[in-house]
């Protein structure tokens, strides 16, 4: 997954130009791969080799991929991507109920590996694990797995309209999985996220420039809805 970056020496160095002389050179914004972890290492035309680290989970950078393949009418690939999206925000509901039940995370990765490549039982796992948690059932509504059953089984060529839907109902149900866990979780909630931003900053090699960065379509404190968010992203799209 490609996205836009700015060199963050770069900006360093406008950002110190700017103070000395009030003149604010551009910093140079670079289409740069996005690792596994998160991380994105660039290198400008000037020599320089920095990374951007998104605290994102997987979840929420899935899910802008998602948005953006739809924006770039791609429907089967945003539906593959949404899909992804909420298959990981069942695993981040997993990973923080754990850490809330006390279950060491290497019980937790052992039994992981057992359903890794299993998204139903993931599913099921997080069914049975969220009303612990929560005093209440998970209802995923039955059109979530029959439109991504048809596309990524069947070659399906989904329409606009129905991938907007399937994209409405992912973005309705991680919010309220998100909501639950800032609820009853949220230390722990934290304490996950910073261990893997930890995991992050410690893949960066010494010496290197690097900056966080962080979208906020999960953000509880931001009351949006998924045409709001897609609207906001077009935007920053075209400017």
């Amino acid at each position: 997954m490609k996205i836009l970056v700015p060199c963050i020496t770069c900006m360093k160095d406008a950002a110190e130009i700017f103070r000395t002389t009030g003149t604010s050179p551009s910093a140079q914004v670079l289409s740069a791969e996005m690792e596994d972890t998160g991380v994105v290492y660039v290198s400008c035309n000037r020599g320089h080799k920095t990374a951007m680290l998104h605290r994102n989970r997987k979840h929420q950078i899935l899910f802008e991929s998602g948005c953006l393949a739809f924006l770039d009418n791609y429907t089967n690939e945003a539906v593959s991507s949404f899909s992804a999206a909420l298959e990981r925000a069942y695993e981040f509901f997993i990973r923080v109920a754990y850490r809330k039940l006390g279950v060491s995370s290497a019980l937790l990765e052992l039994s992981w590996k057992q359903v890794a490549s299993l998204s139903e039982r993931q599913f099921g796992a997080f069914v049975l694990i969220y009303p612990i948690i929560t005093h209440e059932s998970f209802k995923r509504p039955q059109k979530i797995s029959e439109l991504r059953n048809k596309v990524i089984h069947s070659g399906y060529i989904a329409r606009s309209d129905e991938v907007f839907e399937y994209a409405g109902t992912v973005f309705s149900l991680i919010r309220k999985i998100v909501q639950a866990l800032q609820d009853k979780c949220s230390i722990e909630m934290w304490a996950e996220i910073n261990e893997a931003a930890e995991m992050q900053r410690g893949a960066v090699p010494p010496g290197m420039d690097w900056a966080w960065t962080a979208r906020t379509e999960f953000d509880l404190r931001t009351d949006l809805t998924f045409d709001s968010w897609l609207t906001e992203l077009k935007e920053e799209r075209r400017s």
